[in-house]
């Protein structure tokens, strides 16, 4: 039977890069998808992290999935890159000169915005065991309203009425919680940039561009940020991964 990737012809891809990391990326012998050695392929100044692969749809299987983080985040740390999001297959060598002729300005374009720069990403939620619960505790007009709906005299304009104010009470709360985080982490972040919040006990969720070499910076400026808060609230920061909140690639592949 014969190998894959002995009659391999396309390239799956992980990330661009200026060509001049080229070299020291390929000296590492670097594996990737289906064990396959990590090539780098350089055109006008440009460069494709990728691997040979035989061309066909790939499904985000977690093998495939960890294969492309790894790679992804091993390029992140060291050289300034654009990553891809899983699943990029060029047909073959000449559609991947293509990619880098067609997209050579957007690409040289991303890449001085986040070249040299990682993402670090924030949590801030409540830890009580009822959100609503909280509010009601701390605020005399939803006292007020659940008093009613309690009492059994609440139509339905007031059961409306009191979701309105919760709704009103949860974001002003948020805002002035994550404004926080805005004022200490904004001179060391070259960008933020607020992720969708999951439920009720969601008070942010912050995406952060900041240079690699600012990580300790960083992490003093969550934990005094952390520290003014109490222990309704929990913090947690992960990271440095690749820049893919702030890399918005919308590649022309004809």
């Amino acid at each position: 039977m014969i190998n894959q990737l002995q009659v391999a012809t396309g390239f799956y891809v992980y990330s661009f890069l200026r060509s001049k990391d080229g070299e020291s990326i390929s000296s590492e012998k670097l594996k990737g998808i289906e064990d396959a050695e990590i090539t780098v392929i350089e055109r006008g100044g440009l460069a494709v992290v990728a691997s040979p692969i035989v061309p066909k749809k790939i499904r985000p299987q977690r093998k495939f999935l960890a294969a492309h983080q790894e790679i992804v985040t091993h390029v992140a740390k060291h050289w300034s890159m654009l990553p891809v999001s899983f699943g990029l297959i060029a047909d073959d060598l000449d559609q991947v000169h293509h990619i880098l002729d067609k997209n050579h300005d957007i690409l040289i374009e991303q890449l001085d915005r986040v070249g040299g720069h990682v993402e670090m990403t924030i949590a801030l939620k409540w830890t009580v065991p009822n959100v609503p619960q909280y509010f009601v505790d701390r605020y005399p007009e939803l006292q007020a309203a659940r008093a009613l709906i309690v009492e059994g005299r609440a139509s339905r304009e007031d059961q409306i009425e009191m979701g309105r104010i919760f709704e009103s009470l949860l974001n002003s709360e948020r805002t002035a919680h994550t404004q926080i985080f805005l004022d200490k982490l904004s001179p060391i972040a070259r960008e933020l940039e607020a992720q969708p919040n999951r439920d009720d006990a969601d008070v942010m969720r912050l995406a952060c561009l900041i240079h690699r070499d600012r990580e300790d910076e960083f992490t003093a400026a969550v934990y005094q940020a952390a520290e003014l808060f109490t222990d309704d609230f929990a913090v947690t920061f992960n990271g440095p991964w690749p820049p893919y909140s702030f890399v918005k690639l919308a590649l022309s592949m004809e």
